[in-house]
């Protein structure tokens, strides 16, 4: 819980990015408050997991993990659901956000986890590329239409 308010700026920094890429991601007023409260949630899920990366006692990368069951009409019962992942700026291209996914991906493995899933904005050159190097495809075609 101390960390909360250490992720403010990097969650800022990726809802910013995704705004521009995306109108959905547009925030509200006071939104840092409101994803503390958020963040004050998951902590005390024991489905939901947040990782740090830190370097000098700063928080310079995050990620957030769910953990869901699908109905047992499916073959595949257990998926985890990456929420959130930023790096921040200065620390991309050194290794933190694959070290974040090593940890994530423990965790998928420790929980006997059938899949990994993740939505990446299709404008997000970077994140596109990073999530298919760590070995992620696209799958679904996840489709828009706004009605105002």
């Amino acid at each position: 819980i101390k960390d909360i308010p250490h992720i403010f700026p990097l969650w800022r920094m990726l809802s910013d990015k995704h705004a521009e890429l995306e109108p959905m991601f547009k925030i509200v007023e006071n939104a840092e408050n409101k994803f503390g409260g958020y963040l004050k949630t998951i902590l005390v899920r024991e489905d939901d997991t947040v990782f740090v990366a830190e370097s000098n006692s700063k928080i310079i990368g995050y990620a957030i993990a769910s953990i869901s069951t699908t109905p047992e009409v499916f073959v595949i019962r257990k998926r985890l659901y990456v929420q959130d992942m930023m790096v921040s700026p200065e620390y991309r291209k050194a290794g933190v956000g694959r070290k974040l996914m090593t940890s994530v991906m423990a965790l998928a493995e420790e929980q006997q986890i059938e899949k990994i899933d993740l939505l990446v904005a299709v404008k997000n050159d970077g994140a596109n590329k990073f999530w298919r190097a760590m070995g992620f495809n696209p799958a679904l075609n996840y489709m828009t239409k706004y009605l105002t």
